[in-house]
């Protein structure tokens, strides 16, 4: 079951937020006595029911398993304003602000059930998420209130202690207050990526869009599934398969990075003529039906894009059916592993260098081919130097090509 993650909109995803945190925070870690007394099951304060406030969930099934509360800037302060003074950093963006433009907003109420406290990808989509809110209401400045267990965290998005940390007894914890500049904090979210320059199906600042996490193999539609969803691909990868005869699954396309799928049924309102499966990590985003048709009728250059979309994908199709249908085992599988490193995350340190989590099996069924042929292409362009691999990872040192099979065969 993939993890999703949204804003809670509705009086029941709201309820789990407020129940997720007693469960964190009184149960789980014995925080906030005095609503341990009263023992209703929520944590809820006066800054969860202000006009500009977000709470961003995590589901596992029907089950919620983190959530992180934005506020904006109002009348009343900031919730980290409860505890701490937080004047003098006021005064200090009121004298820069000369064109009044300044907008605080404040993190707080981070829960996370144990069993996903220590899984760094759901942690980093909640915070991805949060930021998304805070970049959309036009945030410049961000406050916080961090607990002291967990201020390393926090530092790695750009914010600093402006004070030691302190017991507040009301929460029955050692807090760190903590300012940053959102900048600092977006580009920590989002790094160099800018979602204005994108297709709109891969903004992933977009609020309004949902966020899947799929472990491998794990299943994102059924052939013959109503539609609700078309889906684009953030990072990881997806492989698109129809039954065949005697009940065989038959791969027909993978995807990669960027790739939009899932799409043609928000508009013919057909049944899924396939099965889309995780091939790794993965993380999409997923677009319901209405969004994706009110984005296009409203917007006439995101339809442009969408045409777009649509005849690269036609081209891409007749490319794959040649290489699938005509084309030998040795071409499948360089053409699969030129579409994974397009998908694969480059190191920070060395940028040239890409890190994919897929073993030989997985790479077989990509390319449709035997497994023993996998491993002795990789075994090639390990010796040519253009790659290397374990048995779920390949790491490539530079962009597959017909070259590095060449030259190591013509070297053997």
């Amino acid at each position: 079951m993939p993890i999703k993650l949204k804003v809670a909109r509705t009086a029941e995803e709201l309820d789990d937020v407020f129940r997720l945190r007693y469960d964190v925070y009184v149960s789980e870690r014995n925080k906030f006595s005095e609503k341990r007394a009263t023992n209703d099951g929520r944590i809820v304060d006066h800054f969860d029911v202000l006009p500009e406030v977000a709470n961003v969930v995590a589901y596992d099934g029907d089950t919620a398993i983190a959530s992180f509360r934005v506020n904006r800037d109002s009348s009343v302060g900031l919730a980290p304003e409860k505890y701490f003074d937080f004047s003098g950093e006021r005064a200090k963006i009121a004298k820069l602000d000369e064109e009044g433009c300044a907008l605080i907003v404040s993190c707080s109420m981070l829960a996370i059930r144990k069993q996903w406290r220590h899984q760094r990808n759901v942690i980093f989509a909640l915070f991805k998420k949060v930021t998304a809110v805070m970049r959309g209401w036009g945030a410049t400045h961000v406050f916080g209130a961090a607990s002291a267990e967990t201020f390393s965290l926090y530092g790695r998005l750009g914010v600093e202690a402006i004070a030691k940390d302190c017991w507040i007894e009301s929460v029955g914890d050692r807090l760190v207050p903590v300012v940053g500049r959102f900048e600092k904090v977006f580009a920590w979210a989002f790094g160099a990526e800018d979602p204005l320059t994108k297709n709109f199906w891969l903004d992933n600042s977009c609020v309004e869009f949902e966020t899947l996490l799929l472990s491998p193999g794990e299943v994102i539609f059924h052939e013959n599934d109503e539609a609700e969803y078309a889906y684009s691909i953030e990072k990881g990868g997806v492989s698109i398969s129809r039954q065949g005869p005697g009940q065989k699954d038959l791969v027909i396309a993978q995807l990669c990075k960027g790739t939009l799928f899932g799409e043609l049924a928000m508009f013919d309102d057909e049944r899924r003529t396939a099965t889309a499966t995780a091939t790794m990590n993965t993380q999409i985003i997923a677009i319901k039906r209405k969004q994706m048709l009110d984005i296009v009728h409203q917007d006439s250059d995101k339809m442009d894009q969408l045409l777009c979309h649509f005849s690269q994908r036609l081209r891409q199709a007749d490319h794959v059916a040649l290489v699938q249908q005509f084309a030998p085992q040795t071409s499948r599988v360089s053409y699969a592993l030129e579409q994974l490193w397009r998908s694969a995350k480059a190191q920070e340190e060395y940028p040239a260098t890409r890190t994919l989590k897929i073993g030989a099996e997985q790479i077989a069924k990509r390319a449709q081919v035997r497994e023993s042929e996998v491993r002795r292409i990789l075994e090639v362009r390990r010796a040519s130097g253009g790659l290397d691999y374990g048995d779920d990872t390949v790491r490539f040192f530079r962009a597959p090509s017909s070259d590095d099979f060449v030259s190591a065969n013509g070297a053997q």
